[in-house]
């Protein structure tokens, strides 16, 4: 498995490319993960700007679930030796982000609702997706990558 720093490095430099914050998150730990499909990023499109710019789950917290369950997720209906739930992952990342942030969604870490033109338009002009994204992007595939290290 790749080193942290290279790790969240990538995902910066994904999201730098053009990928979308959920596209570039989910590739990093792919990569990472050394799981390899023409499907990882497809699979994270809609996850992006809080789902489809609805301001839901911020995309980069869905990527990083996304990457976290392809190492955590299920194949099977068995339960985990470690009697876990099956999503434990998920609620550690949220919690996770819920302390630092206070909120896991697009609208609340932003403080803009994307669906309203004014406030699309306000992300833009104070380049949001340059400051804010990219950190938040950072910041989540490091503690997915910190996930990443505990036993299954």
């Amino acid at each position: 498995m790749m080193p942290k720093d290279e790790t969240v490095d990538l995902a910066a430099s994904k999201a730098e490319e053009g990928w979308l914050c959920s596209e570039a998150v989910l590739q990093a730990l792919a990569e990472t993960l050394n799981v390899s499909s023409e499907v990882i990023h497809r699979i994270a499109t809609g996850f992006a700007a809080g789902i489809g710019r609805s301001g839901e789950v911020c995309g980069a917290v869905s990527g990083a679930i996304l990457g976290l369950g392809l190492k955590y997720g299920r194949n099977n209906l068995e339960e985990t030796p470690s009697g876990r739930r099956p999503h434990w992952f998920a609620t550690e990342l949220i919690k996770a982000i819920k302390e630092r942030h206070g909120t896991v969604t697009c609208v609340g870490v932003l403080g803009l609702d994307l669906r309203d033109p004014g406030d699309l338009e306000t992300y833009y002009k104070l380049d949001h997706w340059n400051t804010t994204c990219r950190e938040l992007i950072k910041e989540t595939t490091a503690l997915a990558w910190g996930l990443l290290q505990r036993a299954p």
